[in-house]
């Protein structure tokens, strides 16, 4: 047995990087051990997964906040050997250990830092890899024993891991133990309820019946005219103080709609109330200086003639010193409307069957020798644009050993950018795994660019077979147009892309 501390200081020395050079020997087992196993950090391990025989033994915690659905649904077609402890507990799986078992010896990494793209290839940090002699009969018998007494723990019926299925990814989901959006809809208490009372709940509202309806609206009723002409204004003394509260309802069930209201009738009611009011000389002396506060001298200058006849209609409706302009202030409204419809910003609804450039932010290039002859687009983004790739419509399926593939034979112009070197392949295909979590675009023409991370692919479709790729570095100044174009992040990554 030897044992080494190595340190992850750069992109050329990483995590990653001795990963793919393991996956490159053909192990015969993998064996992983994370608490913390994000989505990133599965991707990385995706790309060796796809092209190996390898049996693989996973254990790895979950909780609601890096765990995701498709995540675990991938795993689970790599292999069944998958085991889960619950992270959302107090008492919580902690572990980064990732072992690879070939013929004659094995390798395990015990990990400072959990199993994300910035473990494995960002982070600074220090790491244990110790090789084990499985052709020394010592360093054999050490290494399966502590292998076998890692696996009887999690797979002890008392332990709290659990073998994962795929019933049990979508219980988990449904109990919101792994990532979902419906763990953040509260039912927020509103303050009484806080403080133990009861929430006001408004009435519902109670449509009125016909009859109800009717006691309201009595247009068809006739409205009398009163004539004031032959009435003596003189020989009314009206007190009407006790008819502000009084309400006259008329019955339209009862009056038809040629009825007529009785005005001798009325005539009596108002007598009535005239009959019951105070005399005038029972007011107090206090009551009159009250009435004199309210005296205006300016009354005195008002010259009035007991025997003019009065205008009532004049005093009670008197006319406006302005005419309204109805036309003129309809077109002030109008023109206010027009002006705010030009100051809004009209934005052309994106049509996704019609994507000819997809312009993306690049990962940074894989280590291994057998993935530098592809981009890879996630499979939701093929979806999103089907007319784009044209994997389910014009590709052909092909049975291989590790999987059934749908691949289409393209043309591919590459050109970089920087240096205005093009490159083309007329053997080029786009190719997609059944179950895989993304689509390949595979060509020679890419082993002779190099790119880091976040530089920009951008691919235009010129044809159903054809098309043009340009990659963008990120240090020259037509970068920063493409940039603004990539408003959208990709999942679980702070990569971004975008359509035209």
């Amino acid at each position: 047995m030897n044992s080494k501390i190595l340190f992850q200081m750069d992109e050329n020395d990483t995590i990653s990087s001795k990963i793919s050079e393991n996956f490159n020997k053909n192990p015969k087992k993998l064996y992983i051990f994370s608490g913390t196993f994000k989505e990133s950090g599965f991707d990385i391990l995706e790309e060796e997964f796809i092209d190996t025989k390898s049996k693989k033994y996973i254990v790895i915690g979950i909780d609601k906040k890096n765990t995701t659905k498709l995540m675990l649904d991938n795993l689970l077609k790599y292999t069944k050997d998958i085991y889960i402890y619950n992270n959302n507990q107090v008492v919580e799986f902690d572990s980064s250990i990732l072992i690879f078992e070939f013929q004659d010896k094995a390798i395990m990494y015990n990990l400072s830092s959990n199993f994300s793209e910035g473990g494995l290839i960002n982070n600074k940090s220090l790491y244990l890899e110790t090789v084990y002699n499985l052709k020394d009969t010592d360093d054999k018998k050490l290494y399966k024993e502590m292998i076998k007494s890692i696996t009887s723990i999690v797979e002890n019926e008392d332990s709290k891991f659990e073998k994962l299925t795929k019933e049990m990814v979508d219980e988990l989901q449904n109990n919101k133990e792994i990532f979902t959006t419906k763990q953040y809809i509260h039912n927020v208490k509103s303050i009484s309820e806080l403080l133990g009372k009861e929430p006001n709940i408004k009435p519902e509202k109670k449509e009125m019946t016909k009859d109800e309806i009717d006691d309201i609206y009595v247009s068809n009723i006739e409205i009398p005219k009163i004539k004031i002409d032959d009435l003596d204004i003189d020989d009314l003394d009206i007190d009407i103080s006790d008819l502000d509260n009084e309400q006259i309802k008329i019955d339209n069930k009862e009056k038809k709609s040629d009825d007529k209201i009785d005005i001798e009738k009325s005539n009596e009611q108002i007598k009535g109330k005239i009959d019951n009011t105070d005399n005038i000389d029972d007011y107090k002396d206090n009551d009159v200086d009250e009435v004199n506060d309210f005296y205006d001298e300016q009354l005195e200058n008002i010259d009035f003639d007991e025997n003019e006849t009065l205008d009532i209609a004049n005093l009670l409706f008197s006319k406006a010193d302005l005419k309204l302009d109805i036309d003129n202030a309809k077109k002030e409204v109008d023109k206010e409307d027009k002006i705010e419809d030009d100051e809004l910003v009209k934005v052309k609804k994106l049509n996704l069957n019609n994507i000819s450039n997809f312009i993306f932010e690049l990962p940074s290039m894989s280590k291994s020798t057998k993935s530098q002859d592809v981009l890879k687009i996630p499979n939701y983004i093929s979806k999103m644009i089907p007319n784009f790739f044209e994997i389910s419509d014009n590709s052909k399926t092909v049975e291989k050993d590790n999987g059934v593939y749908k691949i289409r034979d393209i043309n591919i112009e590459l050109v970089d950018v920087k240096t205005g070197e093009k490159y083309t392949d007329r053997e080029a295909k786009i190719s997609y795994k059944v179950g895989q979590s993304y689509v390949t675009i595979n060509s020679s023409a890419f082993k002779n660019l190099s790119y880091n991370e976040f530089d920009i692919a951008r691919i235009i479709k010129l044809d159903s077979k054809v098309y043009h790729i340009e990659i963008i570095p990120s240090n020259i100044q037509e970068y920063k147009l493409w940039s603004k174009l990539c408003n959208q992040e990709f999942k679980a990554s702070k990569r971004k892309y975008g359509m035209m």
